[in-house]
């Protein structure tokens, strides 16, 4: 299992000295995250600052972009970093795309399939010389002259879309190099609707497990002391009642008995009593979503649960403490144990 590091809410200014500090840990990759600032700058810091992580956007919102600019961003990235560069693309929500971006809204996972086919299709033209001629649903690209081809390169391009849902699953499975699974999960979510939905996309594109990535954030509830532990358990409950209130992730509470809390934490979420709705998390759902323990069981722990469900993770938060040293053994433990 690989173990990566997150960049939210990092500027692009940070994100070059936080990247440069992950590679020297030993971690195998980071993750530039669209929040604040725009997640391909915060790629190019990130590349520009080490020499062998993967760097990836998950996620870089689709749906704010045409296809031809994300195709242009990617490809320059691929190339600068001799093809460290991972595409991580998400749909957003509704209120996102219509009211902060003010672009069109469709049904995510059918604008999705057109816009990952019309990058196949940009990046083949570039590739092979061959003409322009994406006519899909919603995006349509027909003009590609010399002059505003890019510079050619052989490094490939891995695309994976985010997907909580079956049919954003299925589609990743179908055409994609693996998806970025949210931390806001459960073990049996992932087994009654991810991976079987992962198996009938890649049924349908003749592809195997062994062909795609899982990647997923985790809630990792570190700490070396009761009372640090309590901090950081009060920590992740507020966030993952903050997801839970949200109707997409109903399914996920679902799977675990705790259906009935999307809607109570959705109102409360409305009367604005964000501070309060942490405390609707009690332990049992907190120990289905997180791992709880010290940063030295977190590589056990891991692998207890999402060993052959997950390829690569994370930590939604920070790890703790700053000693250099015990952050690396940490980091061997995850491929010791993998």
């Amino acid at each position: 299992m690989k173990i990566d590091m997150g960049m939210i809410g990092a500027s692009a200014a940070a994100c070059g000295p936080v990247a440069a500090e992950a590679e020297r840990f030993g971690f195998d990759g980071v993750w530039a995250s669209e929040s604040v600032t725009d997640a391909f700058l915060q790629s190019q810091a990130a590349l520009l600052a080490t020499e062998r992580v993967t760097v990836g956007t998950a996620i870089a919102v689709a749906f704010a972009r045409n296809p031809m600019s994300t195709a242009y961003l990617a490809w320059d990235l691929a190339a600068m970093s001799r093809g460290r560069f991972v595409l991580g693309l998400g749909s957003q929500i509704q209120p996102h795309i219509e009211r902060r971006f003010s672009m069109p809204w469709s049904a995510p996972v059918a604008r999705m399939r057109d816009y990952l086919q019309a990058l196949d299709a940009i990046f083949s033209a570039w590739r092979d010389g061959s003409r322009l001629d994406y006519q899909g649903v919603h995006y349509q690209h027909t003009l590609m002259t010399p002059v505003f081809t890019p510079h050619h390169h052989e490094h490939r391009i891995p695309t994976m879309i985010a997907a909580v849902g079956a049919k954003m699953t299925e589609l990743g499975g179908e055409l994609c190099d693996g998806l970025l699974l949210h931390g806001m999960t459960t073990t049996a979510y992932l087994d009654q609707v991810t991976l079987p939905a992962l198996d009938k996309g890649l049924a349908t594109s003749g592809r195997s497990r062994a062909d795609v990535e899982l990647y997923c954030p985790l809630f990792m509830v570190m700490g070396d002391t009761e009372e640090e532990l309590a901090a950081s358990a009060r920590k992740t409950r507020e966030q993952i009642a903050f997801y839970a209130s949200t109707p997409a992730y109903r399914a996920v509470l679902d799977s675990v008995g705790y259906g009935e809390l999307q809607g109570e934490l959705q109102g409360m979420s409305r009367e604005g009593r964000w501070a309060e709705m942490g405390d609707l998390v009690d332990d049992t759902l907190l120990n289905h979503i997180a791992l709880v323990g010290a940063p030295e069981d977190m590589p056990r722990l891991c692998r207890e649960r999402f060993a052959g469900r997950l390829d690569r993770v994370s930590s939604y938060f920070a790890w703790p403490g700053d000693d250099p040293d015990r952050v690396r053994s940490i980091l061997n433990g995850f491929t010791e144990q993998s």
